[in-house]
């Protein structure tokens, strides 16, 4: 095993920078600074002998190639600044990678070293705290190469530079054979290093499968709650089965606990958390997608996408009591109350973080039970899956058998960045059906807003939301109408609920996170008006099962290591296990395209949008629902036509 100083590498050359003053690329000259572990950019390579124009602190720093294209790569540094580089090509970003990452995982500013171990392939710095630095052949040859070159310039320099006097002389017979004998080893040394790389020239390709498979592997050995056989990857749930056969569930109500008896603890708010997001989002590009983006741990939530969507619908008393009520348009406002009940709950969990991004297949299971009375037989189940990755569509089932109440959704998000605002919008639908009576409600779902997010977060919603019941032919487009620029009126909300005869029977007005009027009016005289405090419709507390008898694709099981991580503020750690599972997804995205398997969900089955009226009706009130219905099929669950 050889060893080789890494403080005085240079590595040096032209990169386009994005900036938010021109709102695109430009050229800059970089300069690695491996002592200092910075990189210095100036504006041109003129100029690299005066004072940088900036500074990238590379320590601990996240060094991430982009999946958008081959020549964009992206520095998250440990203060959350994030810069996005472009090289010229595909092969020069790798190279640039190859040596940030070297410097950014070193253990000490001033200390870098790098190993050559010729059976493994890998560079490491032997630090325990640090992960593995993974190299391919053609990388580790070149900086090999890269190393050679500059030991012998050093030398040869050092010897060139020495002072002359009358005892010593840089022609001394001696430093002269040394010198020569030290060009002969260099030249020959090159000329190896030459050779092989053109050895695995003809190679390339087939090498980057081969090591991208490996770093999958070699990273997901350091979890120890991953089995990769191919046997578990490309499981039971992608095998043919009845698309409408009931499912049995295998939880027992009575395991499940609150989160006070798991012992689960609430994000908290700190100031260090809004420091975070002014860093994160000061860097971003107007009208960004977030989806695209890679959201630094500290952002984080500690919990999945999954357990979130539960949270907003845990207002089962208000469900439960919807089946009680005894005409058609009681039961319609008893609807609209449990929606905008769940909308306001977006307000109430806002906690500044981003969950966590669901990988495909991972299942979230709790339920809950009336009134918080453990004794009491009226549970609500919920199951929650994410059934696609492209798009992203989660699909979540709600029942309670006692009352023969069913709820299935459809779910997909899009966040985007835009000024100082994060708008999501929430494609899909809702069928909230009670079989007793014979009714199905047909839910979509309106615009939310993070306003103010580099300053002082708040949370409204925009656009409308839809609530309509074929058998009774009653309907409601709901108004959310958002703060104006001159205005101080927030969170109003108007809806007019309409008969089978498109005739207005009642209209609804107040605000969407406090108090709401509905009033009747049959005639100038005869006009009845019914509050509702939305703040009053209680919330009850979901139980989930312990970690421990949960199976290995449920959300908290699965991402407990990351939470964990987090929870002791140690974002190295979180962002590598997070990585583990999102390169166990890419693993087994990669072997199940290989076999030409179909994913198929462990609870749900695909079928196609086939009522055209009702796909034009729900579109045509909601433009952003007609994401939803391009993909032409929604997915059930398998319990929904039992």
């Amino acid at each position: 095993m050889g060893e080789f100083n890494l403080s005085n590498i240079k590595q040096e050359g032209n990169l386009y920078k994005y900036t938010n003053v021109v709102k695109g690329f430009q050229m800059r000259y970089f300069m690695v600074n491996a002592y200092t572990a910075k990189l210095n950019y100036y504006m041109s390579e003129d100029l690299k002998f005066q004072k940088p124009r900036g500074s990238i602190e590379l320590l601990n720093s996240i060094i991430s190639p982009s999946e958008e294209d081959s020549t964009t790569f992206t520095i998250n540094t440990l203060d959350n600044q994030i810069f996005k580089l472009r090289a010229q090509d595909a092969k020069e970003r790798q190279h640039w990678v190859n040596i940030l990452r070297l410097i950014a995982h070193s253990k000490e500013d001033t200390n870098f070293k790098v190993y050559a171990n010729d059976k493994s392939g890998l560079v490491e710095n032997f630090d325990n705290d640090k992960p593995l630095i993974k190299k391919n052949s053609q990388d580790l040859i070149r900086e090999i190469f890269n190393l050679i070159k500059f030991s012998h310039d050093e030398f040869e320099n050092s010897i060139n530079n020495l002072n002359q006097t009358e005892e010593f002389s840089r022609y001394d017979q001696d430093l002269l054979i040394l010198k020569a004998a030290s060009s002969a080893c260099a030249k020959n040394l090159i000329n190896s290093c030459t050779i092989l790389s053109k050895n695995l020239e003809n190679e390339v390709v087939k090498e980057k499968d081969i090591n991208e498979d490996t770093e999958i592997n070699d990273s997901l050995t350091l979890s120890q709650r991953f089995d990769h056989e191919i046997k578990n990857l490309l499981d039971s749930s992608y095998k043919p089965s009845g698309s409408g056969s009931p499912k049995k569930s295998s939880i027992n109500p009575d395991d499940e606990l609150t989160d006070e008896e798991n012992k689960i603890s609430k994000n908290s708010i700190s100031d260090q958390t809004k420091e975070n997001l002014f860093k994160f989002f000061s860097n971003l590009a107007d009208n960004l997608d977030l989806t695209r983006t890679q959201i630094p741990v500290q952002l984080l939530s500690k919990k999945s996408l999954l357990e979130s969507y539960a949270d907003l619908m845990s207002h089962v008393d208000q469900l439960i009591k919807i089946t009680d009520e005894k005409n058609s348009e009681d039961r319609f406002i008893g609807v609209i109350l449990w929606v905008l009940a769940s909308l306001l709950s977006i307000k109430s969990e806002f906690d500044h973080k981003k969950p966590f991004n669901p990988v495909l297949g991972e299942v979230f299971n709790c339920s809950w039970k009336a009134g918080d009375d453990p004794n009491s037989k009226h549970i609500v189940s919920y199951t929650a899956e994410k059934v696609s990755h492209h798009p992203l569509v989660c699909a979540v089932y709600l029942e309670c058998i006692e009352k023969n109440l069913k709820i299935n959704a459809n779910i997909m998000t899009k966040p985007i960045y835009s000024g100082t605002s994060v708008k999501i919008e929430i494609f899909g639908e809702m069928i909230l059906r009670l079989d007793d009576k014979n009714e199905e409600y047909n839910i979509t779902f309106p615009k939310v807003y993070a306003r103010s997010v580099v300053t002082d977060p708040w949370i409204e919603l925009g656009d409308s939301c839809s609530i309509s019941c074929a058998q009774t032919g009653l309907k409601a487009n709901i108004e959310f109408e958002v703060k104006s620029f001159y205005g101080d009126t927030i969170n109003q909300v108007f809806a007019e609920l309409k008969n089978k005869n498109e005739e207005v029977f009642c209209k609804m007005k107040g605000e969407w996170d406090a108090k709401l009027e509905f009033i009747f009016v049959k005639n100038e005289m005869d006009r009845i008006i019914k509050s509702y405090d939305l703040r009053d419709i209680s919330r009850q507390k979901k139980r989930v099962r312990p970690i421990d008898i949960q199976e290995e694709y449920e959300s908290r099981k699965l991402w407990k290591d990351v939470e964990e991580a987090l929870k002791n503020e140690d974002y190295q750690q979180a962002y590598n296990l997070k990585n583990i599972i999102e390169k166990q997804q890419r693993l087994t995205d990669k072997l199940r395209k290989e076999k030409n398997l179909t994913y198929l969900s462990k609870n749900f089955y695909k079928t196609k949008i086939n009522n055209d009226k009702l796909a034009s009706s729900l579109s045509s009130k909601t433009s952003n629902n007609s994401e939803y219905f391009k993909l032409g099929y929604r997915w059930m669950h398998k319990n929904w036509s039992c």
